[in-house]
C-alpha cells in the first residue's frame, strides 16, 4: 500500500504524493536547501528575522527610495561615525564580533547558536551539521537591545547595521529582489519591532569585509590580520 505524504504550499494549499511517486522535494522559501524526504516531509526553514526576505526587500527598497533608508559606502560610514552623527551595530555572530569588528561598532547579534531546546531544533541542528554549518536561531533579545541603543542616541545621530557581506535590496542583475543579509534584515526589524523611526536608520554597504579591505579603516578584535587577509571588496 502506498503511503501518502501531505505538505502545505507557501500560498496555503495542500497536496500529496504516495511513495509510488518517488520522493518529494521541497523548497519552502528562496534560499533554503532543497530537502528530499521519502515517506514524511518535516520543513526545515532557515532562521530568519520573523519575515522572508521577500516580503522585506520591496519595503526596504521603498524607504531607500524615498530617502529615509539611508545605504552609505564604508567610507560614508565611517566620517559620520567619526563626526559622532553616527552608531554602528555590528550584526554579526558574538564570537565573529570578538575576532574582528569595525572600532567603536556596537555587538547586537540577530542571530545567535542555538540554545532553544525543541525537536526542531534538534532536528535543524543535525541538518545543519550534516551540511558542515552552525545552526542558529533568531536572537530573542535582538529588538530590546536594538531599542536600548537607539533611545541612548543623541537627536542628530543615525543608526546604521553592518554584517559581513552588505547585501543589498536593490535589484541586481539574477537577484530580483537584490541580495538578502543580516544587516538588511536587521534595519527592518529596527524600524517594524524596535520602533527605530525610518529616517534614523543606515546600512554600511559592503559589510566588514569591503570594510577591512580598506586597509586604513579601524577595525578592532582578536584576530585582525589574519581577518584582513582573507577579506577583499565583495559585490553589494
Amino acid at each position: 500500500m502506498a503511503m501518502a505524504t501531505q505538505w502545505r504550499t507557501r500560498s496555503g494549499a495542500r497536496g500529496a504524493m504516495t511513495a509510488a511517486q518517488g520522493p518529494l522535494r521541497v523548497r519552502p522559501h528562496v534560499g533554503t536547501p532543497t530537502v528530499t524526504l521519502r515517506h514524511s516531509v518535516r520543513v526545515l526553514r532557515p532562521c530568519r528575522a520573523v519575515k522572508p526576505w521577500e516580503t522585506m526587500q520591496p519595503d526596504l527598497y521603498k524607504w531607500m527610495e524615498e530617502g529615509s533608508l539611508v545605504l552609505s559606502s564604508c567610507d560614508e560610514a565611517l566620517d559620520m561615525a567619526e563626526e559622532n552623527k553616527a552608531v554602528i551595530i555590528d550584526v554579526r555572530m558574538p564570537g565573529d564580533y570578538e575576532e574582528v569588528h569595525a572600532v567603536d561598532a556596537v555587538s547586537v547579534p540577530i542571530f545567535r547558536p542555538i540554545t532553544t531546546v525543541s525537536v526542531a531544533n534538534a532536528v535543524k541542528t543535525l541538518f545543519c551539521a550534516i551540511n558542515g554549518v552552525k545552526g542558529t536561531e533568531e536572537n530573542p533579545e535582538f529588538v530590546t537591545e536594538v531599542a536600548k541603543v537607539y533611545q541612548g542616541m543623541a537627536e542628530d545621530q543615525r543608526l546604521y547595521f553592518m554584517c559581513d557581506a552588505g547585501g543589498t535590496c536593490e535589484p541586481v542583475p539574477g537577484f530580483i529582489y537584490g541580495k538578502q543579509s543580516r544587516s538588511l534584515q536587521a534595519v527592518y526589524k529596527a524600524v517594524d519591532e524596535a520602533n527605530v523611526p525610518k529616517s534614523k536608520v543606515g546600512h554600511v554597504r559592503g559589510g566588514l569585509r569591503e570594510w577591512a579591505a580598506g586597509g586604513n579603516r579601524g577595525l578592532a578584535g582578536e584576530n585582525v590580520e589574519a581577518w584582513k587577509k582573507k577579506a577583499g571588496s565583495v559585490p553589494y
